[in-house]
């Protein structure tokens, strides 16, 4: 199962999330996932724990959103890329996950393993089980900064 939107059947969300799923190594290679993204529209926004969002959002809003992810990543990494950002497929992305260094979810404490921090879906959410057992305690989101990285996307 690649989690690809081309895939026929009706495979629940929470089983395309666990599916297969690339890591971007280089900062290259996440500005052109953000060009792909910014290609396509119905994108949804998700945060393990949070409420489902219930409106898709356009392909640049879905850009910009991961732009100020991956700023916030290199702000709390010092500048320094690390492989924070997955994709079932970069050239026909239909989920992105990204995890934040320091939000990394329960990984550490139990309660269910690490999350991602935000979600990127143009599959329509829903419950995700492994989401809703433990509890775990994130720090609040920091307001984005304006960086040279915002020139690159």
């Amino acid at each position: 199962m690649d989690g690809s939107g081309s895939e026929a059947g009706n495979i629940p969300f929470h089983q395309r999330l666990e599916g297969r799923f690339d890591g971007m190594i280089r900062l290259v290679d996440v500005e052109a996932l953000g060009g792909e993204v910014a290609r396509r529209d119905g994108w949804y926004l998700l945060e393990p724990r949070q409420p489902l969002p219930e409106r898709s959002v356009g392909g640049a809003e879905a850009e910009a959103q991961l732009r100020s992810m991956v700023e916030e990543i290199l702000r709390e990494e010092r500048g320094v890329w690390s492989t924070m950002v997955y994709v079932q497929s970069a050239e026909d992305p239909w989920i992105v996950k990204v995890f934040h260094p320091r939000r990394a979810g329960c990984g550490c404490g139990g309660g269910g393993g690490i999350l991602p921090w935000r979600v990127l879906t143009r599959f329509k959410p829903e419950a995700v089980p492994a989401w809703e057992s433990g509890s775990c305690v994130s720090a609040p989101p920091v307001a984005p900064v304006q960086s040279w990285l915002k020139r690159l996307f």
